[in-house]
């Protein structure tokens, strides 16, 4: 099995039109900024667009892990890759709903195919960080006893 990696994203959103077989990816996601976690994103999509350098059909599994700055690591998902000899191209778009963070920090998404035989062939690296920031109140109104400021 013979796939070589063209393109992966992380990102908030992406779609693959049917008919022309386009990949388009929304809101890149390089770094998270959040006052504190843990905070969960409503939605999370790896995108990848593999080709196959070889006619043999390519069969294996896709396995998804993530590193988290805890030093930990998770597998998130797997599934199986089949992409017939007559097929040269493959978009696969993973979507994660409600994806927790649970540290600041740097984290990484490992993409992986592996053979039937559990040999790996190939990967795909995305990383993002999660990054603290301070909260700015808005909309406060004043304290009691404060005086209104002056018309002018």
């Amino acid at each position: 099995m013979a796939l070589k990696l063209h393109f992966a994203s992380l990102s908030l959103g992406a779609a693959v039109d049917q008919q022309t077989g386009t990949l388009s990816v929304f809101e890149l996601v390089e770094e998270i900024r959040a006052p504190q976690v843990p905070l969960q994103l409503q939605s999370l999509v790896i995108s990848l667009s593999l080709e196959k350098t070889d006619p043999q059909p390519a069969q294996g599994k896709v396995l998804i892990h993530i590193l988290t700055p805890d030093g930990k690591q998770n597998l998130l998902g797997q599934g199986e890759l089949n992409v017939p000899s007559e097929q040269k191209r493959m978009k696969a778009v993973f979507r994660f709903g409600g994806f927790p963070i649970y540290h600041f920090g740097a984290h990484r998404f490992v993409i992986s195919w592996v053979n039937l035989s559990g040999v790996k062939q190939g990967e795909a690296i995305l990383d993002f960080e999660a990054v603290q920031v301070t909260q700015v109140a808005q909309g406060v109104g004043p304290a009691p006893g404060d005086k209104p400021p002056l018309a002018h």
